[in-house]
């Protein structure tokens, strides 16, 4: 079931309506459950939820006896993350192995239906197996109790990832409607779906269209591309918006995913930006076990130069973590790629840190100047434009082409190319496309006033009620009036639900 569905708002107004019901009742927590498996089940299917359930059966065994013990612990990483991975990897293979030939016709034959969110709730899971072998935590006694944390629908198909410490406490306490709550969430659902369904879904019209075309060069695939990194940011913080809004009307506190990502004056900056979650689970589980490993330590001391052995094992634990972070968004060489690029920039700045500070000395660039933060940024945001098309491509060869589409020639690099209709040969006619183009713009504008530490619906509840209400209003008829609806009024799917 997507966020965007018609069928989403008739099931959340359901299940909030029973679970505040229960509020001074033991059972709002399966309430909660509830609501998780009927979400996972008709976005899954049966067989998909059976094989949920059974995983974190078996988990959930693992963990009560796993404190201190390697042969239990490595197990049960296998069962988490292998299950991901045979979907990730090789359910390809095995549909081959067992393809059945009938009258002349191949019939492929799945011997496993993915469970809904198996990217998200397996690391969940991975960093709740570490807690509870290094004797962290407490393993969950209760085995709905853990299903619910696996299962939480909200979270569950693009996150944020979720820390069993800080969601299973919020998950059994007794929570009550409140009214300020609901107004507040509701302001966070609004501007997220709007984020989606008014800016990233027209902005795909333009990308799905565009991309694939081999007439589209230069300049104009360069632009793409742009257009494609605000379409995957409204995409993804918008879903994420929707999320937290609806926890917040539940009275549960989510980890916040992004903190103006287009403010960010380095590939570094970015991503403590940037899918926060994601990046909290490797840095905590994956970077300073690594930094701090014996293996790393001893291959530091090798290295004669001061420096360099003193910033080795950060740069290259750092390397290594944004390479699965490649994998994890894809099973492609391109997404191998796409680690690979994000890396060489974030090692870099280990690496050359001293050379930067020096030459910002130099020039006597002080953090505050205004003009030089700009600059970075878009220097920023370019180069993360450049890194999107390992993403965008089907293929590690596709992405390369399409980079030498971008490079083909100087006169495909004019500007007067963004201005003689050209870009309206691609879905969008003139007022659609000068509309997407504010909507961007007012992306900015949103992130430079967050940046700022403004937080926009404090700022908003501290005005005259009659001001309020133009912004609802306007929001709502925003979404109805602007708002991109496919076929059976069902906005496109969520590009990050899918990795």
């Amino acid at each position: 079931m997507e966020i965007t569905s018609v069928l989403y708002p008739a099931f959340l107004i359901v299940f909030l309506a029973v679970y505040f019901a229960l509020s001074k009742s033991r059972l709002q927590i399966y309430a909660i459950l509830a609501a998780s498996l009927i979400y996972m089940t008709y976005s899954s299917g049966i067989s998909g939820t059976l094989i949920c359930m059974l995983l974190c059966l078996f988990l959930w065994l693992i963990g009560k006896k796993l404190k201190g013990s390697r042969p239990l612990f490595f197990l049960s990483l296998f069962l988490d993350l292998g299950l991901l991975l045979y979907f990730k990897f090789f359910t390809g293979i095995f549909d081959s192995l067992f393809t059945a030939v009938t009258a002349g016709e191949r019939i492929s034959i799945r011997l496993l239906a993915a469970p809904a969110g198996l990217s998200y709730f397996s690391l969940s899971v991975a960093a709740y197996l570490v807690d509870c072998y290094k004797g962290k935590i407490e393993a969950e006694k209760n085995y709905f109790h853990f299903l619910t944390f696996v299962t939480f629908f909200p979270a569950l198909h693009q996150g944020p990832f979720n820390l069993y410490k800080n969601l299973m406490p919020q998950l059994r306490e007794r929570h009550v409607f409140s009214e300020s709550a609901l107004i507040s969430g509701a302001q966070r659902i609004l501007w997220g779906y709007f984020q989606k369904m008014v800016i990233a879904d027209r902005l795909h019209i333009f990308v799905s269209s565009a991309v694939p075309e081999s007439s589209v060069t230069g300049i104009v695939l360069f632009f793409t591309m742009i257009l494609y990194s605000f379409q995957i940011y409204a995409d993804f913080a918008g879903g994420i918006d929707i999320i937290m809004g609806v926890t917040e009307i539940m009275g549960i506190g989510l980890p916040e995913n992004f903190r103006s990502p287009l403010a960010a004056s380095s590939v570094s900056d970015f991503w403590k930006r940037w899918h926060i979650t994601l990046g909290t689970i490797m840095e905590k589980y994956v970077y300073y076990p690594l930094v701090l490993s014996k293996k790393m330590r001893s291959a530091s001391k090798l290295i004669k130069n001061k420096y360099l052995s003193r910033v080795f094992a950060a740069a290259a634990a750092n390397f290594l973590v944004f390479i699965l972070v490649g994998i994890w968004h894809g099973t492609g060489w391109n997404y191998v790629v796409y680690g690979i690029y994000q890396a060489v920039f974030t090692t870099s700045a280990i690496l050359l840190a001293p050379v930067y500070k020096n030459i910002r000395s130099v020039l006597h660039i002080g953090n505050g100047n205004i003009p030089y933060r700009i600059f970075m940024s878009v220097r920023t945001f370019i180069i993360l434009v450049f890194g999107r098309y390992f993403t965008r491509a089907g293929s590690l060869a596709l992405a390369f082409e399409m980079f030498r589409r971008t490079f083909i020639s100087a006169s495909a690099w004019r500007p007067s190319l963004l201005f003689d209709g050209t870009l309206l040969g691609y879905g969008l006619e003139i007022k659609n496309l000068i509309l997407a183009l504010i909507c961007m713009a007012l992306m900015v504008v949103v992130d430079v006033i967050h940046y700022r530490n403004i937080r926009f619906r404090d700022h908003l509840m501290t005005k005259p009620f009659p001001v309020r209400l133009a912004v609802y209003y306007a929001l709502i008829f925003g979404i109805i009036i602007f708002g991109i609806y496919g076929e059976e009024y069902s906005a496109s799917a969520f590009i990050y639900a899918q990795f």
